[in-house]
């Protein structure tokens, strides 16, 4: 490398180097922020950020999904009751949940929409006001809110669903609508508690919408407002799971479910083998062929076959006849009968029936057998 080439590369650094110091007094660092999309957790969770909210408020929080906690809710504290509730608010578990508000506790509920079944709004005599706007969700409105013992309203997104009180007249109330009727919030004072039920809540404290307008403040200055606990302790039913086969029975007929599944453990108690000791195998019977002949017998004897009986006893008292009186047996049946009366003493006409009769009645074969029996032993 020349001389001049040395100094170019050495005049080329100090200038960097210049460049790079001016940037660096002249530059500053600026937080930009940017929004993302929403992630699993918050796409699974649409209370996520009220929830972190919460938390950096200095308050907690808990998201269930279990109706039943209601029967076992601390003194005190807030509970956030989300839609689709109606299945799981039976009259014992509403009665008990009114009972907490009336005992001390803090219940923010979020209206049904409308034509939705809502047994926490039909306790108070609330109803969903028939007057709805032309263009309900055509354009962006405004609400402000001034909550008891503030000075500036809240600024909160209006809603089309408006609310009617009935017999019980809220304690105080927010958003009139057109004909200046229906409200869009309404606080009740319930005993030593505070109820306080709004239309479209939901949406204004979810991901998407708690961080505009006042949002966040009213959801926190109703909790400093009316909580009871320090810090606040918030639980938010949302998201109501539909209660299986097994837990409806349980809770409505529990005894009944006890009392079957009882008979039906006895029952397989009863029809189900037993094991022991195995038994020694019985040798098999071997059978005798008088056995054979005495049942061939009784199947012929029950089938009124008597004839068929009788011919192999004739049969047998011929051969008889033929070894001890050949002279006889020679004869034809006529003469032969003659012949045995005379030799045996016998009656002519039993033996003429006993060799050669028919035999129609049990009577008749049972005495042509004693009749050849008697022959047999006489010769």
């Amino acid at each position: 490398m020349t001389r001049r080439q040395r100094m170019a590369s050495i005049f080329a650094l100090v200038m960097l180097a210049l460049f790079a110091g001016w940037l660096g007094n002249h530059l500053e660092r600026v937080p930009v922020t940017y929004r993302e999309a929403p992630q699993a957790e918050a796409r699974r969770n649409p209370y996520l950020a009220l929830e972190r909210f919460t938390m950096r408020m200095g308050g907690q929080l808990t998201r269930q999904s279990d109706a039943r906690v209601i029967d076992r809710l601390p003194a005190g504290g807030t509970l956030f009751l989300d839609r689709q509730r109606a299945h799981r608010l039976p009259p014992e578990r509403l009665h008990r949940l009114l009972a907490w508000v009336e005992d001390g506790g803090y219940l923010i509920a979020v209206a049904e929409r409308p034509g939705v079944a809502d047994p926490l709004l039909d306790s108070l005599g609330v109803r969903h006001s028939e007057t709805l706007p032309e263009a309900p969700r055509a354009q962006q409105r405004v609400l402000e809110v001034t909550l008891p013992g503030m000075l500036r309203p809240l600024r909160i997104d209006a809603s089309w669903q408006h609310l009617e009180a009935g017999g019980r007249q809220p304690d105080w109330s927010a958003g009139e609508n057109a004909d200046g009727v229906g409200k869009q919030i309404l606080h009740f004072n319930l005993g030593r508690g505070h109820l306080t039920i709004a239309s479209e809540l939901d949406r204004q404290l979810s991901n998407q919408r708690i961080g505009a307008m006042d949002h966040a403040e009213l959801f926190w200055t109703l909790l400093g407002e009316h909580d009871r606990s320090s810090p606040p302790q918030v639980l938010l039913l949302s998201r109501l799971q539909m209660p299986t086969l097994l837990d409806w029975l349980l809770d409505n007929a529990g005894a009944a479910c006890v009392a079957a599944a009882t008979l039906l453990v006895l029952w397989l108690w009863r029809i189900v083998p037993r094991f022991g000791r195995a038994q020694p195998e019985v040798p098999p019977a071997s059978r005798e062929l008088r056995e054979h002949l005495a049942a061939v017998a009784r199947y012929l004897w029950r089938s009124g076959a008597l004839a068929t009986l009788l011919v192999p006893a004739r049969e047998h008292f011929r051969n008889r006849l033929a070894l001890r009186q050949p002279g006889i047996a020679a004869h034809p049946t006529r003469i032969q009968v003659t012949a045995l009366a005379a030799l045996t003493g016998l009656s002519a006409e039993r033996i003429a029936a006993a060799l050669d009769g028919r035999v129609d009645a049990p009577h008749a074969f049972t005495d042509a057998l004693r009749t050849l029996r008697d022959l047999e032993r006489q010769l």
